[in-house]
């Protein structure tokens, strides 16, 4: 159900919703693969380079997946949009 309130419908408040839990989600992972990786480093781990590489990779590739799932997102709840209009 689309509730009109000016610009902002509920669909666009849901939507912001999730982007904030999706940034919440990649901070959090970003973050705890940083805290590995300096864990790992600090305690002479045999593994310490193998796990700064994976929190560089995350720090690229956890992101786009973030915009990705967005973009997914907005274009399956547009097309529910576009019918209800109709």
């Amino acid at each position: 159900m689309i509730i009109n309130r000016g610009d902002n419908t509920m669909d666009e408040k849901k939507f912001k919703k999730v982007r904030q839990i999706a940034a919440i989600v990649g901070i959090v992972l970003l973050v705890g693969m940083y805290i590995v990786a300096i864990a790992a480093a600090l305690g002479k781990s045999e593994n310490a380079q193998a796990v700064f590489k994976l929190a560089l990779y995350c720090t690229f590739v956890v992101p786009v997946i973030i915009y990705l799932l967005q973009l997914v997102y907005k274009l399956a709840n547009k097309d529910k949009k576009d019918k209800k209009d109709e």
